[in-house]
């Protein structure tokens, strides 16, 4: 951490509160697992049709519905997050109830069967459960309400977003766009060094398509799509041999490890469904289709098999993961803002999606950690745009080298087209 002192200092943090201050954020990151475990379940309780008739209620519709009927209880509940209960609309309340119902039944359906073990252990007495949950529904409508309907609309948009995600919940959120870039920054990295095998990858937070905030899909179990897409790039760019490579994913969500972990033993069959459907004003960049069309080749078990489009216009494929792919994958628990793994160097380390979630002062703290992982001349890729993150790197040894920006798909009347950055930074090959 020595390179980053003044940084810290000047941030509230010194070295005679640096131990409580590393284990008061590691206590609130915790906490903050289990606010983003129910956030993914009440996007659940919200959009599934799997336990109930009743239509879906799209989440941001209805936290703009519930503040906007709290009158002049409006401000108070924004401040606070709590109304009474009785103010919640009949038909979540009826959908949350529905769901506790199915949670006590038999069941295989795996979202079912981890929300179940979440309910039990977030609220062991049966008969508050309801109650608990409306709760938890006004708070997560607070957030949902704050980021569409407030900071979307406020005028500097993009730092007040940033600035509630920096408190939220921990999302497991994951999607298979996300490794697009990965890999795209992969092949940047092959063309650095085409003759430099990657044996040993650490990919943090791997992240469990539980429930996304809006656009719930169903039609395979819950499934870490990052591990596997990061395992395929590597087959595929040459980068790695399948009877030489160790993947590690650390999450801080032990039900997330527990998933990947069963997977060694259980080559998982994965459902590839694009986040994003194709419509008369959304189409899929070339590439990006390209990308879709080979995902998988290198780690199934049998050729990919594409599903017939029934929804959305969205591009879905069937991958059967191979048993010694799957043997490459093992993982662990890690808070990575609090903890590192002490054991032999990593040549590649994989963040996407988590770093937003940090202030300025864990966000130094993470990336201290990752530094003393890399192996000399080892890369860290990530897709975080911070200026500070920059500065950070180069300061301990890992400096930015290089970056690319995709497109995954336009957009008709769009100001810009959807898509994301990746950016690639290397240990210097004097580990300290």
């Amino acid at each position: 951490m020595a390179p980053l002192h003044a940084r810290l200092e000047a941030g509230g943090v010194t070295a005679a509160g640096f131990a409580a201050y590393v284990e008061r954020t590691h206590r609130s990151n915790l906490h903050r697992v289990r606010d983003g475990d129910l956030d993914h379940l009440i996007f659940y309780a919200l959009q599934s049709r799997r336990f109930t008739s009743d239509p879906p209620i799209e989440p941001a519709l209805s936290a703009k519905a519930f503040v906007e009927s709290l009158g002049g209880e409006r401000d108070a509940f924004l401040r606070t997050r709590r109304a009474p209960l009785a103010a919640v609309p009949v038909a979540v309340r009826g959908r949350i109830a529905a769901l506790l119902t199915s949670l006590d039944r038999p069941s295989d359906d795996t979202r079912l069967h981890y929300f179940r073990e979440l309910v039990q252990s977030a609220f062991p007495d049966r008969g508050t459960r309801l109650d608990e949950l409306l709760g938890e529904y006004q708070r997560v409508m607070q957030f949902v309400y704050d980021k569409e309907f407030v900071a979307q609309r406020s005028a500097q948009a993009d730092q007040a977003v940033a600035d509630l995600y920096r408190t939220r919940g921990l999302s497991t959120d994951t999607a298979v766009e996300a490794g697009y870039v990965v890999y795209l920054g992969l092949g940047v990295m092959k063309s650095l060094s085409p003759d430099r095998p990657v044996r040993r990858v650490l990919i943090v937070g791997p992240g469990l398509d539980l429930a996304p905030r809006t656009g719930l899909l169903e039609e395979g179990p819950p499934e870490s799509y990052q591990p596997w897409a990061v395992i395929d790039a590597l087959l595929a760019l040459g980068l790695s041999r399948a009877d030489d490579l160790e993947v590690i994913g650390a999450d801080i969500n032990p039900r997330v490890v527990g998933h990947l972990n069963r997977s060694r033993a259980a080559p998982p069959a994965l459902t590839l469904t694009t986040g994003i459907g194709e419509d008369e004003g959304v189409r899929f960049s070339a590439d990006y289709r390209d990308y879709f069309t080979g995902l998988g080749r290198a780690i199934a078990a049998a050729p990919a098999v594409a599903a017939a489009d029934t929804s959305g216009g969205r591009l879905r494929k069937a991958v059967r993961v191979r048993p010694d792919v799957a043997r490459t994958l093992g993982a662990i628990e890690l808070d990575i803002v609090t903890e590192r793994l002490d054991d032999r160097p990593f040549d590649l380390v994989v963040a996407t999606n988590i770093l937003p979630y940090f202030d300025d002062r864990q966000l130094m703290l993470a990336m201290s950690n990752i530094a003393a992982m890399l192996a000399p001349n080892g890369v860290f890729l990530h897709n975080e745009s911070r200026p500070l993150l920059r500065e950070v790197s180069a300061a301990l040894g890992f400096p930015l080298e290089q970056s690319r920006h995709a497109t995954i798909a336009t957009v008709r009347g769009a100001a810009a087209p959807l898509g994301d950055s990746v950016y690639l930074h290397r240990r210097n090959a004097a580990r300290r």
